[in-house]
């Protein structure tokens, strides 16, 4: 069965995440946003439905970006690679902030 694993930069955006949302909400709330995310990689890694969108659509002709791929969780896009051997996180991404020019650089 395949896994998942977080880019060091994905763990940085998660504990940020969970902090933040531990001084805005609490410790339990941060606890079951935490376990929704690492809930969703599980199931992307198992190829379990729904499937995450490929990110060639949102960056048309300006990259090669048919390994990326995203999926909106919560308030957070998850952008990660999906290969054959496991999903690779490369980051969390909140979603107020401009997916194409993150998705960009990522790329």
């Amino acid at each position: 069965m395949r896994g998942y694993r977080l880019s060091p930069q994905a763990e940085q955006t998660l504990e940020d995440v969970i902090s933040w949302t531990i001084e805005h909400f609490g410790v339990g709330q941060a606890e079951r946003y935490k376990d929704q995310l690492i809930s969703r990689l599980a199931e992307l890694a198992a190829n379990e439905m729904p499937h995450g969108l490929t990110c060639s659509g949102l960056l048309a002709g300006q990259r090669d970006v048919v390994d990326l791929e995203y999926y909106r969780e919560g308030r957070h896009y998850i952008i990660y690679r999906n290969t054959f051997d496991e999903i690779l996180v490369l980051d969390f991404v909140h979603g107020s902030r401009d997916l194409k020019a993150i998705l960009d650089e990522l790329s």
